[in-house]
């Protein structure tokens, strides 16, 4: 099976990394190679994660889970650092990208176990 496949009007699939869990030391820039649901512990302090060029993410989605164990946010922002949204503690969000803009399509709260 091969690592990423890419299918015209959908989005870049990572067979081998569906899931991406990570404590963050710093800025994030999420690349192909990530997972479409990433779940970032922000490691003790707010942190920005930079979502893909949005010309190359036609129709590309990242749920991102905030996995912090305190009052941490992630400020989540396009490859022009605007943010698009910030998803805090026992937070996720779902983000989705036209080919010119990401769009924050919804934060839920979750309870992590």
């Amino acid at each position: 099976m091969p690592s990423a496949t890419f299918h015209a009007g959908y989005a870049p699939v990572a067979y081998s990394n569906l899931v991406t869990v990570e404590t963050l030391t710093g800025a994030r820039v999420v690349t192909f190679a990530d997972g479409n649901v990433l779940k970032l512990d922000p490691g003790g302090s707010g942190r920005d994660v930079t979502l893909p060029a949005e010309a190359d993410s036609a129709g590309l989605r990242y749920m991102i889970i905030n996995a912090a164990s305190g009052a941490e946010n992630l400020h989540v922002k396009n490859d022009a650092a605007a943010t698009v949204g910030t998803v805090s503690q026992n937070e996720m969000a779902e983000f989705a990208c036209d080919g010119t803009n990401w769009t924050l399509l919804y934060i839920a709260s979750i309870a992590l176990g």
